[in-house]
């Protein structure tokens, strides 16, 4: 095993039980419950903001209208027929 090897691998198991830690520690102490309703408030933040909706919308609009005019391969529009 070279030198990078074995270092990339230290790194790996560093990380591994730090993250290990971490958790362990958020369980013990209750901040890991928080964070679903903390993510859940977030979005729904998120969503209810006018711009955000305003946004949607024309994506929405843009796809919508897209859709309508596809054209088949001769360049003639397609009939809903």
């Amino acid at each position: 095993m070279n030198n990078r090897s074995m270092m990339t691998s230290l790194l790996t198991i560093g990380a591994a039980g730090a993250a290990i830690y971490g958790i362990g520690k958020g369980m013990q102490n209750g901040s890991l419950q928080k964070i679903p309703q903390q993510v859940s408030n977030m979005v729904q933040n998120t969503l209810s903001n006018p711009n955000v909706q305003q946004v949607t919308e024309q994506f929405q609009s843009m796809i919508s209208s897209q859709s309508n005019n596809q054209s088949s391969p001769n360049g003639n529009e397609m009939s809903g027929n």
